[in-house]
């Protein structure tokens, strides 16, 4: 299951975010996928997540996600990524700026039957604002 599950993100990571394959979230998230962090207005589903890629597909056309370490455990894999980019469009309210940023990303994703059931995760928000100026600490 650990090779078949890592096989799975990577194909999310590669497919969905780097090539921006919006299609393939209903072939790799389960309909009854849940997110555990989710962010805030955006559901918790499968259709949370569809928004989830599209915003930062539209914020970050150019983004490029690149896996820095990765295990798996039964039916989830762990996953720490960076995410690059230039801020061309808009990020929720936040006109685009033409800044480049990187952050990092922490993600836990629960497999099952070869689907995404479950999504547990954690982004540096704080570092991303910062680089799109729109917090300056």
């Amino acid at each position: 299951m650990s090779d078949a599950s890592i096989a799975l993100v990577n194909l999310m990571i590669e497919e969905i975010q780097n090539r921006k394959n919006i299609d393939l979230v209903d072939e790799i998230f389960a309909e009854r996928f849940l997110n555990h962090s989710p962010l805030p207005g955006i559901p918790a589903d499968r259709g949370g997540m569809r928004q989830i890629f599209s915003r930062m597909h539209v914020a970050f056309p150019d983004a490029v996600v690149t896996v820095n370490d990765q295990a798996s455990s039964g039916n989830k894999v762990w996953t720490r990524k960076t995410i690059s980019g230039t801020h061309t469009g808009p990020l929720r309210s936040i006109a685009a700026t033409g800044n480049k940023i990187i952050y990092e990303v922490y993600d836990i994703l629960e497999i099952q039957d070869g689907k995404m059931i479950a999504h547990w995760g954690l982004g540096d928000q704080l570092t991303l604002l910062r680089q799109i100026n729109f917090i300056k600490v």
